[in-house]
């Protein structure tokens, strides 16, 4: 066999090899601190040492708040803790390290009953500007919820005092009208219209009453908007794929209401409704699956 034949052939001799290990070395090097040299360790003994350091960090922050929290904890079975641990291994963000052992402590509290097989993955997908971002978003939403809880909540409980009042304003207003017609033929004055008009407009808060109470209750069964201004479209994109959020298409519409007389007397009016479009939109909002995930990454404080 010729010479250029025999420089053809692949060096394998252990000098090759043990100058691609150095080669793979000095770059895993670049990616995870310490370098290897200083623990004397291979690439697999290092990465495998890394990861288990940040278990150790996550398990003792986990540990530290069920003492806080005087948690009773419960076993969970091992199709649920592996993948957990697996995944809590690569996370070297102390805030997101955080998070990770709340979920677990969450996951092992007697008094809860989290069983979520996916939730330790979506933790592990995301990057800690997205979990604020949908924290911030929840936090958001259970602020406005408890706001109009509370006016649902005042709203029902003075709904019939008002409703009393607004008939008793409006037999008042008729014995009026009454008293300027003692023949009882319709009464054109400017004082009996002015007297009629005010009498529709408190019949009109009467049937508002109903209508108030569903816009309420519509409002507070109503997903949270995620703002996206602040944050980049492949993240918006992420939590989407995840499930955490999903797009929605809204239509914007104006109500208002024309009355029209009914029969012989100027007096009866019937009040239509109109639900005029006005434009459809899009918006981006955050699942029930989101906010299931993200409570619980949350403290429960004892």
């Amino acid at each position: 066999m010729s010479d250029d034949s025999n420089q053809k052939k692949i060096d394998v001799t252990s000098t090759a090899l043990e100058k691609g290990i150095d080669v793979a070395k000095g770059f895993i090097d670049r990616l995870v601190l310490p370098p290897a040299e200083e623990l004397g360790l291979l690439i697999k003994d290092q990465i495998s040492l890394w990861r288990f350091n940040n278990q150790v960090r996550i398990l003792n922050k986990a540990k530290a708040v069920c003492e806080k929290n005087n948690v009773s904890v419960k076993a969970i079975p091992p199709k649920l803790l592996c993948p957990y641990l697996e995944h809590a291994s690569l996370e070297d963000d102390d805030e997101l390290q955080d998070k990770w052992a709340i979920l677990l402590v969450n996951m092992v509290d007697s008094q809860q009953n989290i069983q979520n097989h996916v939730f330790p993955y979506i933790l592990s997908q995301l990057s800690s500007d997205e979990f604020k971002l949908l924290e911030s978003v929840l936090i958001e939403k259970e602020r406005r919820v408890s706001e109009l809880e509370g006016e649902l909540s005042d709203f029902l409980e003075n709904r019939s005092s008002i409703e009393i009042r607004l008939k008793s304003e409006v037999d008042e207003i008729s014995q009026k009208l009454q008293s300027l017609s003692p023949d009882g033929k319709q009464v054109y004055s400017s004082e009996a219209m002015e007297l009629r008009s005010l009498a529709r407009s408190k019949e009109r808060e009467i049937r508002s009453l109903e209508y108030k109470e569903f816009m309420l209750r519509r409002q507070i069964a109503a997903p949270e908007s995620i703002p996206e201004k602040n944050i980049k479209e492949f993240e918006i994109a992420n939590i989407i794929r995840l499930g955490l959020a999903k797009v929605v298409y809204e239509a914007s519409a104006g109500t208002h209401s024309i009355e029209v007389p009914i029969g012989d007397r100027d007096s009866s009016y019937a009040s239509v409704d109109f639900d005029i479009e006005i434009d459809t939109d899009t918006s981006t909002i955050l699942t029930e699956l989101g906010e299931l995930f993200i409570d619980a990454c949350r403290e429960k404080n004892a």
